[in-house]
């Protein structure tokens, strides 16, 4: 627990420590590069502490051997709850199968849920933009697990998912607005 520490720096550590060694698909980046990224356009964008820290673990449960309860026992239920909306389900279930559960879980999510999301993909799609520019399009997204299409399919739904019943003039979700229309038309 970070017993007195500060939260979000107590966040950081251990994601850092928990993502040691990873990196990401595309270039060769080590993996905390992202959550760090997601945790400081929700800190830019003026979320509370909660949801900042739950933004820097998002990816903790889904790419670590950590649990929900590890991550409720550190930082609490509501940061819990949060890195659970932003994580999908089992990783053995196909493609698909994970990213509509998320498009569907993440539509009725609380707000701070919804904004760690949307960051999360604020990030990867501006990553593939900048690989794009750097290696091609050909070489950035065969890199990923589906074509462009999918791709397409997926993040606008999940924007439609994370302004469902919101103020889609927010300005994470302006941006996420700005970076899909960037990529897909």
């Amino acid at each position: 627990m970070y017993r007195g520490k500060d939260k979000i720096e107590y966040a950081i550590y251990y994601a850092t420590k928990a993502h040691k060694g990873q990196t990401r698909k595309v270039e060769d980046v080590d993996m905390i590069f992202h959550p760090f990224t997601v945790g400081m356009i929700l800190k830019r964008n003026g979320c509370d502490d909660d949801v900042v820290t739950a933004g820097i673990l998002h990816d903790v449960v889904e790419d670590t051997p950590h649990e929900f309860d590890d991550i409720e026992k550190e930082f609490g239920k509501t940061v819990r709850d949060y890195v659970y909306d932003a994580s999908e389900p089992d990783k053995s279930l196909d493609w698909e199968e994970r990213k509509k559960h998320t498009i569907e879980h993440i539509k009725n999510a609380p707000l701070g849920s919804k904004l760690i999301v949307a960051c999360d993909k604020i990030s990867n799609l501006e990553d593939l933009s900048d690989c794009i520019e750097l290696y091609g399009e050909e070489k950035s997204i065969g890199s990923l697990k589906r074509g462009k299409d999918k791709q397409k399919w997926y993040y606008t739904s999940v924007y439609e998912s994370c302004i469902y019943g919101q103020d889609e003039n927010h300005p994470i979700f302006k941006r996420y607005k700005q970076v899909l229309e960037k990529l897909f038309n």
